[in-house]
């Protein structure tokens, strides 16, 4: 654990607010660097590391405290099937290098890097249309393999956390809790929910047939540092962070999503305002949330805004 984390953790018990960034994936679409197919920004690092850096900066700028490494879709469950598989480690060597990068560059040395691991598998498109995750098959030694695999990509690579990224499957999710168990390094939990309408119960993202209270219960057994809910419509996360605070006593966090995914691209439609955004935020951290940030969709203007709240 760095010295830079603990400092870190110690504020937020203290009380401290802190901002998280927003979406890497979708500003990177946004500035252009390209998206590939069924890989989604899987491998950026190699095709426009130049973005890849001046994005994680537009965040430090913007007042983020914690940026995230580019690899939410950069592990061989999404990658494996097509690339060599020393590209892997190239690739998600050259994420955590480009955060790092974006850290010097900034002089902003108290600012954490997170490392994202998911449990995202390839997405399927089948004539035309993109195939559900739950219905991809993927076996438990892939999941396994995969896992640990990036949890030492990241503690060689010396981020100061790792951060889970839309947990909302458990058949995927319980190996990988099992894997970061034996991390050096502290762990984070973002969790992802749905709900049809306001009297409908509130479900994992990907299957409906799994509240997300279950989801958050099986999460808490593994006592991580942070819990919190993300990639999540922003009319949820008050609901969502009621549930976790019956499981979760430690720091809460929160970064909701705008817009829609439609692969390869994030569809920027009906984003929310930085202004609006920000009214959540308020009322989010009255709830007792800590760490706040943005998911899909959101950028550097959200960011700025939210960075009010400290």
């Amino acid at each position: 654990m760095s010295s830079r984390y603990q400092k870190f953790f110690q504020q937020i018990k203290e009380g401290r607010t802190a901002i998280l960034d927003s979406g890497v994936s979708t500003e990177l679409e946004r500035q252009g660097a390209p998206m590939r197919g069924t890989h989604w920004s899987g491998r950026v690092s190699i095709d426009a590391f130049d973005i890849l850096v001046n994005t994680h900066k537009a965040y430090i700028d913007a007042g983020a405290d914690v940026i995230t490494v580019n690899s939410y879709a950069s592990s061989r469950l999404v990658l494996g099937d097509s690339i060599n598989e020393s590209l892997i480690e190239k690739i998600n060597k050259k994420n955590i290098e480009a955060a790092f990068e974006a850290r010097i560059q900034t002089g902003a040395n108290e600012v954490l890097i997170a490392g994202s691991i998911s449990h995202q598998v390839a997405w399927q498109n089948i004539d035309g249309k993109i195939k559900k995750q739950i219905d991809i098959p993927v076996s438990t030694d892939e999941l396994e393999f995969a896992f640990n695999e990036m949890r030492e990509f990241f503690e060689v690579g010396e981020v100061d956390l790792l951060l889970l990224e839309m947990m909302s499957i458990p058949e995927r999710a319980v190996p990988l809790y099992d894997c970061v168990s034996n991390s050096t390094l502290p762990v984070w939990c973002g969790l992802s929910a749905k709900r049809d309408d306001y009297k409908s119960k509130i479900t994992s993202f990907h299957n409906e047939l799994v509240s997300f209270e279950n989801n958050v219960k099986t999460a808490s057994l593994s006592n991580f540092d942070v819990m919190g809910v993300m990639h999540t419509a922003v009319d949820l996360i008050s609901d969502c962070n009621s549930i976790i605070k019956n499981y979760h006593t430690g720091p809460l966090m929160a970064y909701p999503d705008s817009g829609y995914f439609q692969a390869p691209n994030w569809q920027f439609v009906d984003i929310i305002t930085s202004q609006n955004l920000f009214n959540f935020a308020e009322a989010w951290k009255t709830e007792g949330m800590q760490i706040i940030g943005g998911c899909c969709g959101l950028g550097p203007e959200h960011t700025s805004f939210l960075s009010r709240l400290k």
